[in-house]
Order: structure tokens, then C-alpha cells, then sequence
């Protein structure tokens, strides 16, 4: 196949070129249109691009696909509601249309846009909901509002009451993710929600995914690459029993194949601000406390020494600046070194100290720039935290010239490259923001890197894997109207996997 009369954003050198050439699943040749040619027989196709952008395809680096899936097949959908009266009628129809007993199980609902700015209790649902068991995530993940039937049919162990507010309804953490896991589909949903998932990653450009995955992930991703049909590249990234399983097994990162590969080991250092359980230094503004610790720094040494002595990279979630100081410390302790490139996923309130530290240790940040959707003035993190550390929240200018590496992801939140280049470049304030360039590298070499995958992708180069997205407009041209442009199409290894309805312009070669 030949890509021709466009404008191909390598990321690599040159930096840009006119066309390229796919043989197989690879890149054979990037250059002029003319040069490109030469290279046509008569079974190319050929694409005209028609001066459209070309990218080399994103790399997502922190997802949850599956959950993400599921909201597209079975799961209620609630990321629009704008107040919670909004959502509780959504709920109530819910259960009118589904069969009395039949579980209402949701993502995404986020009160910091809603009138009554505060989260779904259990009597709220009791009302719209009193005959089916309603359990609902708030949009990060962290929060979990369950009502009165929900509680009667799974019973929530006494090890956990720490983590839940039962009077309320209210589940964290732990309690949340257990909770949850009570109510896991059967493997025919779960692929089914894969493929759903993996087809709205597509239509984004996005090309490879590293998800965060629990034992029932790992085998219907296992069945749906054995039979041919995953069509996107998945980092398998463990967490809880699922790593321990794969730990006796004898696995360790790099298990795997160019589409299904194994990861990291995903732990929980703290909660998120939404949920206001980030483990902070300083109280939060608009409740008690400093957050919450979800271990104590021996226990979290032990994990992550066992990790290191397994062979696995080690992802860790902290959010919190308090967060973020003991992981340093565990992962100090450990000894790791750059060549293991453990990670810190979201690292949202690092000081300057911290990073400094990360960038030593030779550590990834793995961060999410669409989060600054909360940080623009008088918005949820300035609620939560102040002027002054929101100023500072998801500090992508400060992590990059510290010298730490950088990988994007979105935490589907929503999902969407494009989304959160234009967060990142557009930041509020200096700490946040980067150039389109840099945006763009930390979406695709930055996640190739964190995977140990920067020699087949994150570039539009001869030999790497033939994965790429066709913009409609060049992202470089209005830096301010990067979230209004269209994906065209995407390629995964060389096969069109996504295209816009009326945009895919290929033909036979003559």
C-alpha cells in the first residue's frame, strides 16, 4: 500500500515527508510522493491523502478498555448527565425498561458539573430504584454508590467496612473494586465488550492500548487474539490476584506477542481528587483530611520488592503529593534503575523536589492530560485544592524538563488522543502545557518508550510497524483547534481498521 500527497508526520527523520510505503505489516519506505511511486506493482493499493496530516498511530498508555467496553454494550452510560435529578431519572428509566431484579450497573457519572455538587447516595437510588440493585462508578473509578437492594445481595466483608460508608451507600478503593468484582459479565461479554472497546479506539487513532486488567480480562484477551480477531495492540497490565497468578506462573514483563503482551504489575498507592481520597501533604479545601494511604511503606516496599525480584516493571498509581513521596521512597529502597523504567501513573501533584528525584531513578511519568478539564479556573480541582496547587496539578512542562521520560494516556476519561493533546497544549497555566510536538511524542514514542516497544512503533519509520492515523487537518496549524479535528482513518499494521464514512480513498495501483 502507498499513502501519497500528504503531509507524514514521522517523528523521526526526516521529520516530514510527502508519502510512504507499507509491505506487509511495516513501513518499507517514507519520502517524497514521487520517490514513494516507484515502489508501486500492480497489486498496491493506494491511498490519496489529499494533503491530510498523518501521524504515526496513538499509543494510550494508561486505559480501562474493558469497563470502557462495557459501557458501550451493556453497561448504563451516564457521563452526560448534567445534574443528579438528570441522572436519577436516567436510572429510573433504566429500570423501567429492564426486568424487576435485573442489576443497573454504571460508569462515569461526575458531580462536579452537576447544581447539587455532591456524590449519589444510596437513597437517592433507593427512590428511583427500590426493586433493582443499582451499583454506579463514579467516572474515576474510585467511588462506587450502591443502594439498599444492591447491599442485601452482595454482602461486603468486614476487612473492607474501613474503606465504605454504608449508610450512605458510598464504597472506596478496595470496597469499590470488590464490590465490582462480584458483578463481573461472563467471558462472551467481556470479549464482546473488548471488541466494542477496541473498535471506539479506532475511530480515535488509537492503535496500541496499555490496560489495566483483572483475571477474566487476561483470558478473553487471549481468546480473542487466538482467534484472529484483536485488532489493536494490548500492554496487559495486572493488578491484584491477577499478577499474583501470573507471578507463579513464572511470566514477567515482555510475555507475549506484538498484539497481547505483558506489562506491568498495577498497584494503588492512593485514591484520586475526584473522590477526595488522594493522599495530600496539605488538607483538602472543601472537606476534612488529608486523604487516604492505601498502604503502609513497609507493606508497599514488600510488594514492590517482590515485583523487581520477579523480573516485572512496576506501575503505580499516586496521584497525591504524599502518594507520590512514598512510591519514590519504595522504589528508591528497591534500587531500580532506569533500565527498568518503572512508572508513576498520573503523578498529578509532584513538587519540584519529586520530580527531580523520578528523573534520577530514570522512572516514567505516566500522565494524563485530559484531567485539566478539572483545572481550568473556579472548576473542581481549584474546589478541592486552591489556586495555587492546581497551578501546579498534572505538571507535564515541569516533568519534561526535569528529564523524565513522558507517556500520555487518558484513563478514559474520556478516551481520546486528540482530546488531550489539546488539554496539554492549551493547559491553563505554564506548568501544564507543552508544544504540539512535545503533546503529540508523549502520545506515541512516550508510550512506545514505557513499553519497551520504542524500536516497532511511536514513529513513522522503515521497518516499525505499519500503525498510523490520518487527521483530517494538521495539528500543527491552529495549536488552539486541536480538539476539533477528525480522525480519517487508522491502520494497524497495515490493515485499515477505521474509516470516517466518505474518506477512504483507495485504489488499485495502475
Amino acid at each position: 500500500m502507498l499513502l501519497f500527497n500528504g503531509q507524514v508526520i514521522t517523528l523521526g527523520r526526516p521529520s516530514r515527508a510527502e508519502a510512504l510505503a507499507i509491505s506487509g505489516d511495516r513501513i518499507a519506505a517514507v519520502g517524497s510522493s514521487a520517490q514513494v511511486a516507484t515502489l508501486a506493482g500492480e497489486e498496491t493499493e493506494v491511498v490519496d491523502l489529499q494533503g491530510r496530516a498523518v501521524l504515526p498511530g496513538f499509543i494510550d498508555a494508561h486505559t480501562h478498555l474493558v469497563s470502557t467496553g462495557l459501557v458501550e454494550t451493556i453497561y448504563l452510560d451516564l457521563a452526560e448527565a448534567r445534574s443528579l435529578e438528570e441522572l436519577l431519572e436516567l436510572v429510573r428509566a433504566a429500570a423501567h425498561r429492564r426486568a424487576q431484579g435485573e442489576w443497573l450497573i454504571s460508569r462515569r457519572w461526575d458531580e462536579t458539573y452537576w447544581p447539587e455538587k455532591r456524590y449519589i447516595e444510596r437513597r437517592d437510588l433507593d427512590r428511583v430504584a427500590p426493586d433493582h440493585p443499582a451499583a454506579l462508578f463514579r467516572v474515576d473509578g474510585h467511588l462506587l454508590s450502591v443502594n439498599s437492594k444492591a447491599l442485601e445481595l452482595v454482602k461486603l466483608p468486614g476487612e473492607l467496612a474501613g474503606c465504605a460508608d454504608l449508610e450512605r451507600g458510598l464504597l472506596w478503593e478496595e470496597a469499590a473494586w470488590w464490590f465490582h468484582e462480584q458483578l463481573e459479565p461472563e467471558q462472551e461479554e467481556l470479549e464482546r465488550a473488548i471488541l466494542a472497546g477496541a473498535r471506539l479506539a479506532h475511530s480515535l487513532g488509537i492503535t496500541s492500548v496499555h490496560d489495566i486488567v483483572k483475571p477474566g480480562h487476561v483470558r478473553a484477551y487471549q481468546a480473542l487474539g487466538a482467534r484472529g480477531q484483536l485488532k489493536l495492540r494490548v500492554y496487559l497490565n495486572p493488578r491484584g490476584e491477577a499478577a499474583s497468578l501470573l507471578m507463579e506462573a513464572g511470566l514477567r514483563t515482555g510475555f507475549g506477542d506484538e498484539w497481547l503482551c505483558l506489562g506491568g504489575v498495577k498497584l494503588f498507592a492512593d485514591g484520586s481528587i475526584g473522590a477526595g481520597n488522594a493522599a495530600l501533604s496539605e488538607p483538602y479545601l472543601d472537606r476534612e483530611g488529608r486523604g487516604k494511604l492505601n498502604y503502609d511503606d513497609e507493606e508497599l516496599f514488600r510488594v514492590v520488592e517482590e515485583a523487581y525480584e520477579q523480573g516485572w516493571q512496576v506501575l503505580t498509581h499516586a496521584i497525591g503529593d504524599r502518594a507520590i513521596e512514598q512510591v519514590l521512597w519504595a522504589y528508591e529502597r528497591a534500587g531500580v534503575r532506569p533500565e527498568d523504567r518503572w512508572r508513576i501513573e498520573h503523578f498529578e501533584l509532584a513538587n519540584d523536589e519529586q520530580l527531580e528525584r523520578a528523573a534520577r531513578l530514570g522512572l516514567v511519568a505516566s500522565m494524563q492530560p485530559n484531567f485539566l478539564k478539572w483545572a481550568k479556573p473556579g472548576d473542581m480541582y481549584e474546589a478541592r485544592l486552591g489556586r495555587e496547587r492546581t497551578s501546579r496539578i498534572g505538571p507535564h512542562r515541569l516533568a519534561l524538563d526535569s528529564g523524565l521520560k513522558l507517556a500520555f494516556g487518558s484513563d478514559c476519561m474520556p478516551l481520546g488522543p486528540l482530546f488531550g493533546v489539546h488539554q496539554a497544549v492549551n493547559a491553563p497555566y505554564p506548568a501544564q502545557r507543552l508544544t504540539v510536538e512535545e503533546a503529540i511524542r508523549c502520545y506515541t514514542l512516550g508510550g512506545a518508550y514505557a513499553s519497551f516497544e520504542e524500536g516497532s512503533k511511536g514513529s513513522l519509520e522503515p521497518g516499525k510497524l505499519a500503525d498510523l492515523v490520518v487527521l483530517s487537518e494538521d495539528p500543527f496549524e491552529e495549536p488552539s483547534r486541536i480538539g476539533e479535528i477528525k480522525v480519517e482513518m487508522t491502520f494497524a499494521g497495515g490493515e485499515l481498521v477505521f474509516a470516517r464514512s466518505g474518506v477512504d480513498n483507495r485504489s488499485q495501483a495502475r
